[in-house]
C-alpha cells in the first residue's frame, strides 16, 4: 500500500516537460524527388502532392533534437542538400538558393501576453 502511495506521489510531484518540435514546410518551383535523409532518427521528409501534381512541396517532420542532413533530386538533374539542426525550440533548415523555408508551428515565447480592451461606456439608446 506504501509502495503504491509513493509511487501516485512521485507522479504527481514529478515535474515533466513536454517540449514541441517545429514542423517545416519547403517550397520550390522544381519537381522534388529522390528524398535522401542521412539520419532517419531526428526528422522524416515527405512530399506533398499538390492538385496540379506539381510535387514541389516537402514538409519536414522533427522526431528528436539533433543535427542531420537530406537530400532531393530537383527536376530530375540537380540534387540539392539540406541542413538541418532541431532542438527544442525550433527546426532550423539551412536550405540552398531558390527555396522558401516556412515553419508551420509558431515558437514558443514565455512573454506573450495580451492586453485586456478598455472598457466601454454603456450609452442609453433612446427613442
Amino acid at each position: 500500500m506504501i509502495k503504491k502511495c509513493l509511487l501516485v506521489l512521485s507522479i504527481f510531484f514529478t515535474a515533466l516537460s513536454s517540449q514541441a518540435y517545429q514542423d517545416c514546410v519547403i517550397f520550390n518551383d522544381g519537381k522534388l524527388t529522390d528524398i535522401n535523409i542521412e539520419d532517419n532518427t531526428i526528422i522524416d521528409v515527405s512530399p506533398i502532392v499538390t492538385i496540379m501534381n506539381e510535387k514541389n512541396t516537402l514538409i519536414v517532420h522533427p522526431l528528436k533534437s539533433g543535427k542531420t542532413r537530406f537530400c532531393a533530386l530537383r527536376n530530375n538533374k540537380n540534387l540539392e542538400l539540406f541542413e538541418v539542426t532541431v532542438d527544442e525550440y525550433s527546426t532550423n533548415i539551412n536550405a540552398p538558393q531558390g527555396f522558401e523555408v516556412l515553419t508551420i508551428d509558431s515558437p514558443f515565447n514565455e512573454f506573450e501576453f495580451e492586453l485586456d480592451k478598455p472598457p466601454v461606456k454603456n450609452y442609453e439608446i433612446t427613442k
